[in-house]
């Protein structure tokens, strides 16, 4: 499997060398109207208006230097991930994502200065 981010869906970085073993996730978030809920007979009115892919990522030790690359897709609005294959349709696939709640974790400090991080973090689709 390959996972590649781009900020304007033609140049792309792979980020797959960076995903720690295991540390890929994907689930399917469904969006329900505001009407959604049971009744009083106790009948469940779904009224799914949308299905949205997220993709959870735990990378392994990164140096400064790639977290900061990581960071520059952090810092927009929106970008584009390609997974190839992606699992449901065994292609390649484009989501259109944003991110939030990136969680640092500081893991050693080398005798050489540099602070190896992992990072944990949802590309959730728009």
């Amino acid at each position: 499997m390959k996972v590649e981010l781009s900020t304007n869906g033609t140049s792309w970085t792979d980020i797959t060398p960076l995903i720690a073993w295991q540390g890929l996730s994907f689930s399917l978030n469904s969006i329900d109207s505001p009407d959604a809920g049971r009744d009083m007979t106790g009948y469940f009115h779904r009224g799914m208006v949308a299905i949205k892919e997220k993709m959870n990522v735990q990378t392994v030790q990164l140096t400064r230097s790639q977290i900061a690359s990581l960071f520059t897709f952090f810092r927009l609005d929106a970008f584009y991930v390609r997974v190839t294959p992606y699992p449901q349709t065994n292609a390649a696939q484009i989501f259109h994502v944003y991110t939030n709640n990136v969680k640092t974790s500081y893991i050693i400090h080398r005798s050489s200065g540099e602070d190896l991080q992992s990072l944990s973090f949802p590309l959730i689709e728009l």
